[in-house]
């Protein structure tokens, strides 16, 4: 079972706990959405867009506030709590003022008749299914453009961040979104299936593990339920020449670190070209040192506490046997002796590419160097691996960033940048990663009935 509970991550103690739902209370949510469907369905967009630019408002408004909670729920540091709650209100406002645009008709060729079109039109209840380490920004990206499709949604966040996610529905109510279009549940990741059975929840979005994707897809493909899936990385970020390798390591070294390495995007594996990785090596050594752990309110804090303990344990254990496997640590990769989860962050080098850690993702604060012959060998290396979420490409030559990039079995590529999204380009991944699209006009039309209409004179 789900225990839904605010657990400081900085000190580790539990502070708040919110009771799960029955399984005999599911359908009443149900119930309650798909009758707010049906009335917000033909509620005109310009009142949709109004209620979204007032919730952005009211984001803007509380930052302060919804940045404290989920520092303890998940020990998210200030600054970059702040920075999602920016882009939060920034998502609200892009989805309500370009939703009239993506959303028109899609005028087609008559062929044959009088006239050819396609309707997008909201197709009903969907679940969201979301993760902890953007507590805000993963039900904005998946929740705000479906809002202004028309659908309604009953949101399960994940257990460890009860607070932020009623905060969140919250907000909306306050904003005049009307009640039971959106719903925050407290419920067991045991029971979704109760949800999507019923035949009036039509879809599904998740975001996390590659093993929880499986386990909805299943089911909802035993159901006929459409879903978009958001899953895991082992996102390459491939260094091929550099002016300034000092700069470019520790830039990396900070993405890598930002939000405890906890994110699907992060550069996970720095693979770097022959002749400057002796260099980028020992750069990225200093910059993780330097690196100061310590609470997530701390003004001078550079990493704040990984989730919870078990992530904790995770991590470590997944170094030790990387370490035990050939790999060399550098330095950190332990956790530090004080109150909450937090650990000193890790540089690791000399990783097998076939090795458990050289495969799969590793969620939490470790940065991990390949050394490539050469550019040939860089982009193979880049390329060996099941995932295929974001990648980037850092050199001085754009035109050759570029085009090796393209060359990357990615959803995502960015030259000289990483670990970068926003409601204006497409977000998602390939292979592993999932599949489906969130922001821009993907998310308009991820759950959407494309409904033809054929005019015969």
């Amino acid at each position: 079972m789900s225990k839904f509970a605010v657990t400081n991550a900085n000190t580790g103690e539990v502070e708040e706990e919110f009771a799960s739902v029955t399984k005999e209370e599911i359908p009443g949510y149900i119930d309650r959405a798909h009758e707010a469907h049906l009335s917000w369905k033909e509620t005109p967009l310009h009142e949709r867009a109004t209620i979204l630019r007032k919730f952005a408002d009211l984001v803007d408004a509380n930052a302060d506030e919804m940045t404290d909670i989920i520092g303890r729920e998940m020990g998210k540091v200030k600054k970059q709590g702040l920075g999602e709650v920016d882009k939060v209100a920034r998502t609200a406002r892009w989805m309500a003022d370009n939703a009239a645009t993506h959303l028109a008709p899609t005028h087609l060729a008559a062929a044959g008749a009088a006239s050819s079109y396609v309707r997008h039109q909201p197709l009903g209840v969907l679940l969201g299914i979301m993760p902890w380490n953007f507590p805000y920004n993963q039900i904005a990206r998946f929740v705000l453009p479906n809002l202004m499709v028309g659908n309604a949604i009953i949101m399960k966040q994940a257990s460890i961040c009860p607070k932020s996610s009623q905060y969140f529905e919250d907000l909306l109510t306050e904003a005049g979104l009307p009640k039971g279009v959106y719903q925050n549940i407290y419920l067991d990741s045991s029971h979704a299936e109760e949800v999507l059975k019923d035949f009036r929840v039509k879809g599904f979005s998740l975001t996390g593990s590659e093993g929880a994707g499986a386990s909805v897809a299943s089911i909802a493909a035993k159901y006929y339920k459409r879903a978009v899936l958001e899953l895991g990385g082992n996102d390459p970020a491939v260094v091929l020449d550099s002016k300034d390798v000092p700069a470019v390591a520790k830039k990396l070294v900070g993405l890598r670190l930002a939000n405890a390495g906890q994110v699907c995007t992060s550069p996970k594996r720095m693979i770097v070209v022959d002749d400057l990785y002796d260099e980028f090596l020992a750069e990225a050594v200093k910059a993780a040192e330097a690196t100061k752990v310590s609470t997530f309110d701390d003004p001078d804090v550079g990493m704040g506490p990984v989730s919870s303990e078990g992530a904790l344990d995770e991590i470590v254990a997944m170094i030790d046997k990387a370490v035990s496997d050939g790999a060399t640590l550098h330095t950190g990769g332990k956790k530090l002796d004080r109150p909450g989860w937090f650990m000193s962050p890790a540089v690791i080098s000399d990783i097998d590419p076939k090795s458990d850690l050289g495969c799969n993702e590793l969620f939490g604060p470790a940065v991990m160097i390949y050394r490539a012959k050469d550019e040939e060998d860089a982009l193979r290396l880049a390329n060996d691996t099941e995932y295929g979420l974001m990648s980037s490409v850092w050199t001085d030559d754009l035109e050759k960033g570029e085009e090796f990039g393209a060359k990357i079995n990615a959803g995502m590529t960015l030259i000289n940048g990483h670990m970068e999204s926003g409601p204006e380009y497409p977000f998602g991944g390939i292979n592993r990663s999932g599949y489906g699209r969130e922001n821009a006009q993907w998310a308009f039309q991820a759950f959407t009935n494309e409904h033809l209409i054929r005019v015969h004179a």
